[in-house]
């Protein structure tokens, strides 16, 4: 099972949401080396005094973007310190176009809004919060949307300066105002919560990371979310808030999150946010049993998990899950080459075995790997050897083989061998993924449960 830490995995999440987000493009390569002179002045060096602030904003932002774009087309290989000297060129322009916005006067308007933009590319953080708090002070009339990403930048600008009380007021003032976006909201709160949490002021870092965390959830809910990204979200903030819980002397809450985000795991399905958030459980010192709910009969998430999309059967006929209500389904995540799978068929065959007239449907899901036992094989061959081996180890469900990774992304897998039961209902109601004795008896346990459920 992989290991999440929290001060590593959520710190960095909250890092990340701090930061304007810079796509950049590299070349990787070992060797070390440094463009010339001739081609690294910036790419608005002709832009004037007539320039709009919104242009020299642009120009400025987009600079990195352009030049690691030019870099891969031209094969520069990456380096750290090619990196931070484009960086450095960036910040540099953002100040000769500040220089530039005022070459005629103070900024007023909207250019006072592009001045506290440039300031902040240009990480001077003092100037882009005086420059964006004159901005919504005089320019009442500048369209809603800008004055709304105004204040998420004086909330992050007034948080980086230590300024909480005044990052507060301008986030009471953007959730008092429209238009409202829940990335927003969801930014400024970790923002603060990140604050509080460097203050060791935990409730009031519990507080916004509350409210962030049940941001990302509602996000995540959406079935278009980005399988690892999302789930990398939900555990890092609800592993930051439950870490805050408990430095707060707030036990049962921070355990009531985790056992929350576990129940997520059934709802979307994922085993990595499951054994991620399991082992959060367990290194707290709580019993491993099953998530919430998952236990009840009845129970529902709301949400149906992945179709699954399998190239070749094996001893089946073709399989739908939405054709399989009324029936428990067992899916088996395995791989020949996998010990801890060959283990635990044996204890998946005698499932099957005994509990198949009553519906459990088990089926043994497994990708073409182009070889076995150290032998290269075609698909045709790879096909026939898992017929042998499923014969020779007298499996009595049946396989499916896939010739793409689709269902493992799509069902967060981890590691194999993971299982998810499925109820007569279409929900996900338990997760294994291990293949550890006690993880077999609490799987045959769910098995038996659901089977007695109508």
């Amino acid at each position: 099972m992989k290991k999440f830490r929290v001060s590593s995995l959520a710190l960095k999440v909250l890092f990340v949401a701090l930061l304007s987000s810079v796509t950049l493009r590299l070349t990787p390569h070992a060797q070390t080396q440094t463009p010339d002179k001739a081609n690294t002045e910036n790419a608005g060096a002709q832009a004037g005094a007539s320039m709009t602030g919104k242009a020299l904003y642009e120009e400025a932002e987009g600079f990195a973007r352009r030049r690691f774009d030019e870099f891969a087309k031209t094969g520069v290989p990456y380096n750290q310190v090619l990196e931070q000297k484009i960086l450095q060129e960036r910040r540099e322009l953002a100040l000769r176009n500040v220089s530039r916005l005022s070459a005629h006067g103070p900024p007023q308007g909207l250019d006072l809004y592009y001045t506290g933009l440039l300031y902040t590319l240009a990480d001077k953080n003092e100037l882009a919060l005086d420059s964006l708090r004159r901005f919504l002070a005089e320019d009442a009339d500048a369209p809603p949307d800008l004055r709304q990403q105004a204040r998420v930048r004086t909330v992050q600008q007034s948080a980086a300066l230590g300024r909480a009380a005044e990052a507060e007021k301008f986030l009471a003032e953007y959730a008092g105002n429209e238009p409202r976006l829940s990335g927003d909201l969801n930014k400024m709160h970790t923002t603060l919560a990140s604050h509080y949490g460097k203050q060791k002021d935990y409730s009031r870092a519990a507080e916004h990371a509350r409210a962030a965390f049940g941001l990302t959830v509602q996000g995540a809910r959406d079935k278009s979310a980005e399988p690892r990204s999302r789930d990398v979200r939900v555990y890092g903030i609800g592993a930051f808030l439950a870490d805050a819980l408990l430095r707060a002397n707030r036990r049962k809450e921070a355990i009531a999150v985790i056992q929350e985000m576990r129940s997520l795991s059934l709802a979307f399905p994922s085993a990595r946010l499951y054994a991620s958030a399991t082992e959060l459980l367990i290194a707290n010192g709580e019993p491993l049993e099953a998530p919430p709910g998952a236990s009840s009969a009845g129970a529902t998430t709301g949400m149906t998990p992945p179709e699954i999309k399998v190239n070749e059967w094996i001893d089946g006929q073709p399989f739908k899950l939405a054709d399989a209500r009324g029936r428990v389904v067992l899916l088996d995540f395995w791989a020949t080459w996998c010990g801890p799978c060959r283990a635990s068929m044996p204890k998946l065959d005698a499932l099957y075995r005994k509990y198949k007239d009553r519906g459990l449907v088990v089926l043994g899901l497994t990708n073409y790997f182009g070889e076995a036992e150290g032998r290269e094989l075609t698909p045709a061959g790879e096909l026939e050897y898992l017929r042998q081996f499923k014969k020779k180890n007298g499996i009595a469900y049946g396989f499916g083989v896939a010739n793409h990774i689709e269902n493992e992304m799509n069902y967060g897998i981890l590691s194999i061998p993971t299982a998810f039961l499925i109820d007569r209902h279409g929900n996900v109601r338990y997760i294994s993924t291990d293949a550890s004795d006690l993880e077999a008896k609490a799987l045959a346990e769910m098995v038996r449960k659901l089977i007695q459920e109508q």
